[in-house]
């Protein structure tokens, strides 16, 4: 995620928690405890829409430590998340689902793309993105790492994504920025790039 995001994000982590939830419908799965607060139909980040067909799962880290899931889910939906690059389509960053140690919250349909991953490159136009909550917790850390595996699954299973297309955004070169790999999941990658923590990360994947 961009470091305006991060901005975005931490002023969402103090004003949000008195915003009206929007909490569509709750739906339970598991201990996955998945539920919805979807961006309204026609306003911020879905005032564009543009039509997914997912091939690809990229997974992100939200680089706002210890903002939870529901705080990032309140900000997408009340347009918090400015997207102040050019290359921006809908003005507003987006994303499927954000994860942490307590809940997993989805905030677009599977059917709409997200401004998540390279602005206007394969990586929006392909893929469902999932946001894991960053803590500086160990203990909480793990635990969102371990209910972002078993949503990934759950993703998997509705979309018939193969695990071989669980993907970092690392994945995804910025074309408009001289093809840069951004360090995403930075909790998830060794140096900057997939090593042994994504490699473990696809095991856990696996095992749901």
């Amino acid at each position: 995620m961009t470091k305006l995001l991060v901005l975005a994000c931490c002023l969402a982590a103090l004003v949000l928690p008195g915003c009206a939830s929007r909490q569509a419908s709750a739906t339970p799965s598991g201990s996955l405890n998945l539920s919805q607060m979807i961006v309204p139909a026609g306003k911020y980040g879905r005032r564009k829409e543009f039509p997914l067909r997912a091939t690809h799962i990229t997974i992100h880290s939200t680089a706002n430590r210890n903002a939870t899931a529901l705080q990032h889910a309140r900000g997408m939906a009340s347009g918090a998340f400015r997207g102040r690059s050019k290359w921006n389509r809908t003005g507003y960053l987006t994303w499927h689902f954000t994860v942490d140690d307590v809940q997993a919250i989805q905030s677009l349909p599977l059917s709409i793309q997200g401004e998540h991953a390279d602005h206007d490159g394969p990586g929006n136009r392909t893929s469902v993105a999932i946001e894991i909550c960053e803590f500086r917790d160990s203990r909480r850390q793990a635990a969102a790492i371990e209910r972002a595996a078993r949503l990934t699954a759950y993703v998997m299973r509705q979309t018939g994504v193969p695990l071989d297309r669980v993907v970092p955004h690392y994945h995804w070169p910025q074309r408009h920025f001289h093809s840069y790999q951004k360090n995403c999941p930075r909790i998830l990658l060794d140096g900057g790039k997939p090593g042994p923590r994504w490699e473990v990360f696809l095991r856990k994947v696996r095992s749901y």
